[in-house]
């Protein structure tokens, strides 16, 4: 659940208050800072800053800081670090907040510091909606407001004090405004948005209009300035090829020799490059070599299965850039093995390689999805999907290449749902799992396409038992996992599929016999319902478990029984049919304004690609590189390469929308506001419909012309 769709009760916030030198918000300082979450004494905030100038008597005689107080206190730029983290993620709550957020904006462009924020609400115009103008003009400050809603007040003009003030008399008000309907952090900035002239006045008082500013939050989110190349570069694009493999029983002189032949700062140890037991650094070395003169021949022979760091901490070749960055910094070290889909080693990465990047907190969502150790946590990461997606938007990211991240994002978040899942089979006293399994993502996930609206699909594929009655047994086992699953994801946030693809359903959790025996029935029978299961399955990737049984599983369904002309046929005239969202006299149908880009769009062009990608016996799962594979064929017409790009257009468009509707507090969706497209982006959106209608054509002349 995103912030802007969250209930106000629910919301994480933080009431932050800053005490200055005086009221101009682009000239003034800041000589305190008080933030405060709830009543644990570790989430308050409170600090005194060197100003760097002298406070005027006038501010002390309100506030109560004079120069003394503040000479040996931070400056700045040692403060607002710490503040920035201490907020990020949280709703920003105060007492005419904009005067605040234009202070620490003009603070962190005078000392050229990184600050941010996601999402902020003002208390001031929050009680002026619940209590009408008039009622504010003669409460007026923060004092008379407390008093009206039965909040005790101390610690007057100390920033800490007022933030707490500040916060208990936004849970006061929490029954008012639910009874007037604001309900949700969207409902709240929705009405405060309709507070014109108190908003112009805070404007021409050079404050930050915090109702505008809502909407296009993403401006001043904490990843606002990421640097979007870990975000569009894979590890395979940056890895180190030909690692250097000794056995465990080689000696550190020997390790040393083939650091200094290969140029390399690191050897692995095993068996070989699908048994890797650890791995030994120059660190390592040094470590080791730091000894009494007398112990160096001794040293020398030291076997590397002695010394070595293990386990070896890894990521998948096709992982993005970013990911190795957060492992590196969770781990705290400075190599990562590269494997590839079967987990054999193919290279590796140093930091010397990345140390350009700079490792924050934006860096690191991918792995505090992979870490998560709860439902709750799980959640926590997925809540900065729409965050990290609109600024790399901002960054010129391709919308692809962003659906891409999300994806990845999705299935760790599956992974480790799996992770969970087990424990609580154990907790539940079920024990291990019975049969080696392998847990699937299905759909727009695993083909790396899905955005920010998702739901669950996923399938569970277990080993065969020896005996009927122990594949009944296993498969009781595993849908009772897949049921956990279900259930953790449901509670992070990825709500359970409508359609039932699901691996506590039995018709998505079956042995390795029984999906090859679903597969051929598939294939056989083509009824509706079997084409729409092929449609569903047939791009599953595997995020957990045996990769030899992935692997036989991806044998029988790309098998030649799948790329009969008979079943092909049926395929495409299920994909034939689509009209393109067009109506009689060639516009786009809309449903209140709105236009249906999955149905009317991605569904024909994607099952196109994925029924062409089979007839050609293409591996590839997303849409973009079966294009671009099946366009170099003799066989294939040249502008099924341009569907490729026509699914890039609809994915920018979709994501373009969901990022503005969670920031207006509406759920995502595949609707897009026609309105809010330019000339020249309807006239594309036309002409990808206008394809999409000849997409039947297109299929019967390649397939059986």
């Amino acid at each position: 659940m995103q912030l802007a769709t969250m209930p106000l009760d629910r919301v994480p916030v933080v009431s932050l208050d800053l005490e200055t030198t005086g009221l101009r918000a682009r000239s003034d300082r800041i000589i305190q800072i008080g933030a405060i979450s709830g009543g644990d004494e570790l989430a308050r905030f409170d600090v005194l800053v060197n100003p760097g100038v002298a406070i005027p008597a006038a501010s002390t005689r309100i506030h109560g800081i004079d120069d003394a107080m503040v000479a040996e206190a931070d400056a700045l730029p040692l403060v607002l670090p710490r503040l920035r983290d201490h907020v990020a993620g949280n709703l920003i709550l105060g007492f005419n907040i904009g005067f605040d957020l234009a202070v620490l904006e003009a603070e962190a462009e005078r000392h050229g510091l990184d600050w941010g924020w996601s999402a902020a609400l003002c208390l001031r115009q929050l009680a002026t909606r619940l209590l009408g103008p008039e009622a504010m003009m003669i409460l007026g400050d923060l004092e008379p407001l407390a008093a009206h809603f039965d909040v005790p007040v101390a610690a007057r003009h100390t920033a800490l004090g007022d933030a707490a003030i500040t916060l208990s008399i936004f849970h006061r008000m929490l029954p008012s405004l639910a009874a007037q309907g604001i309900v949700t952090l969207g409902d709240a900035w929705r009405e405060v948005a309709k507070l014109d002239d108190l908003r112009r006045a805070n404007v021409t008082a050079g404050w930050i209009d915090v109702a505008a500013a809502h909407a296009a939050a993403q401006d001043h989110a904490p990843l606002a300035r990421i640097d979007p190349y870990p975000y569009s570069h894979r590890i395979a694009d940056l890895m180190l090829e030909r690692p250097v493999i000794l056995p465990p029983e080689a000696t550190l002189a020997s390790a040393a020799a083939a650091m200094n032949d290969s140029a390399t700062d690191c050897v692995f140890v095993g068996a070989d490059a699908s048994r890797i037991a650890g791995l030994v650094s120059e660190r390592d070395i040094v470590r080791q070599v730091c000894q009494p003169v007398s112990d160096a021949t001794r040293v020398r022979q030291l076997p590397l299965g002695s010394i070595m760091s293990s386990p070896v901490i890894t990521v998948g070749a096709d992982d993005f850039m970013h990911v190795a960055l957060g492992r590196m910094s969770r781990h705290d070290i400075r190599h990562l093995g590269v494997v590839d889909h079967g987990g054999t080693l193919v290279g590796w990465v140093s930091s010397r390689e990345l140390v350009r990047q700079r490792v924050t907190s934006a860096l690191v969502i991918g792995d505090r999805i992979a870490s998560a150790g709860s439902a709750e946590e799980l959640a926590a990461g997925l809540r900065m999907l729409p965050t990290l997606a609109a600024s790399l938007r901002r960054e010129a990211v391709a919308g692809h290449d962003i659906a891409a991240v999300i994806s990845s994002q999705y299935r760790a978040a599956l992974r480790e749902a799996a992770r969970l899942a087990e424990g609580r089979m154990q907790e539940d006293g079920a024990g291990q799992p019975p049969a080696e399994y392998a847990l699937l993502m299905l759909g727009s996930a695993a083909r790396g396409e899905s955005l920010l609206a998702a739901d669950q699909d996923h399938a569970i594929l277990f080993a065969d038992g020896a005996t009927p009655q122990e594949d009944a047994a296993n498969r009781q086992w595993f849908l009772a996992l897949g049921g956990h699953i279900s259930d953790i994801l449901d509670a992070a946030g990825i709500p359970y599929c409508k359609g039932g693809v699901m691996s506590g359903r039995e018709t998505w959790c079956r042995s390795l016999s029984g999906w090859r025996q679903a597969i051929s029935g598939w294939v056989r029978r083509a009824s509706p319902e079997d084409l729409l299961n092929v449609d569903i399955f047939f791009d599953f990737r595997l995020v957990h478990g045996s990769t030899v049984l992935a692997a036989q599983l991806q044998a029988a369904m790309s098998g030649r029984a799948t790329r009969r002309g008979g079943f092909l046929k049926l395929l495409a005239h299920n994909v034939g049919g689509h009209g393109g969202g067009r109506t009689f006299l060639g516009g786009l149908r809309t449903e209140n304004g709105r236009f249906n880009m999955k149905a009317n769009l991605t569904l024909p062009l994607v099952e196109t690609l994925r029924v062409l990608a089979i007839s050609r016996g293409i591996a590839e799962r997303g849409s973009a590189a079966r294009a671009a594979a099946l366009a170099i064929r003799d066989d294939i017409p040249p502008e099924v390469g341009r569907l490729g790009e026509d699914v890039a257009m609809v994915t920018r468009l979709v994501l373009r929308q969901q990022i503005a509707d969670i920031a207006a507090g509406r759920p995502p969706s595949n609707l897009v506001e026609l309105r809010t497209l330019s000339s020249a982006e309807t006239g594309i959106l036309k002409a990808i419909s206008g394809r999409v209608t000849r997409l039947d054509t297109l299929l019967t002349d390649t397939l059986f012309g």
